[in-house]
């Protein structure tokens, strides 16, 4: 019964996550309330309240949902590969990040906002910062399985999996901005992996 209570919870919780989502899509941050997220959720503002308990809690809620939207993402970007060797998942890791249709653009845009926003939250901003911290170790652990990199530095390989992964983050944003087309972005990204494994083997 435990489990039931903790499934329908979650359920509920992403239910409101995909709610606040919509309306940040909509009106920003500034509409995002009890009332709105209710509205958009069709459900009652206490019953919001019940889960988020502050406007605060609100934002945590849907900055959580923005992560677990992102990690699923990426999740299926990996798991899509039929053998994916490790530089493959590396470029499909950092290409989830590249919007590719407007249901992307939208929630990256909105994603981009929330984190923005979280660099002024103490406890927002550890989130983001332990988020970025554990995909920057899985991008460097899969360096690492590449046979040219067997002898490589850990350090550096951290090192280009940060840069690699900063690389991708502002090709996105570039994209979203319409800076770039995304086609452009997705060779930057492709460019920048074939350029670390040239310097590893010299060539």
């Amino acid at each position: 019964m435990g489990r039931g209570r903790g499934e329908q919870h979650e359920a509920q919780v992403r239910l409101l996550g995909d709610a606040a989502l919509r309306v940040l899509a909509r009106d920003g941050l500034p509409g995002l309330t009890f009332r709105t997220v209710a509205t958009e959720a069709s459900v009652s503002p206490g019953r919001v309240q019940h889960y988020a308990r502050s406007s605060a809690g609100l934002l945590a809620l849907t900055f959580q949902r923005i992560r677990e939207l992102t990690a699923e993402r990426v999740r299926e970007a990996v798991t899509s590969l039929p053998s994916p060797a490790p530089a493959d998942v590396v470029e499909a890791t950092l290409l989830a990040l590249i919007p590719q249709g407007e249901r992307d653009r939208t929630m990256l845009r909105v994603a981009a906002a929330v984190e923005l926003h979280a660099l002024t939250d103490p406890e927002r901003a550890e989130e983001l910062r332990g988020g970025r911290a554990e995909l920057i170790g899985f991008l460097a652990d899969q360096l690492a399985r590449l046979p040219e990199a067997a002898a490589a530095d850990p350090r550096h390989l951290t090192r280009t999996a940060t840069a690699l992964l900063a690389t991708a983050e502002g090709l996105s944003t570039l994209t979203l901005t319409n800076a770039i087309e995304a086609g452009e972005a997705r060779q930057t990204v492709a460019s920048s992996i074939r350029a670390f494994r040239s310097q590893l083997t010299g060539t």
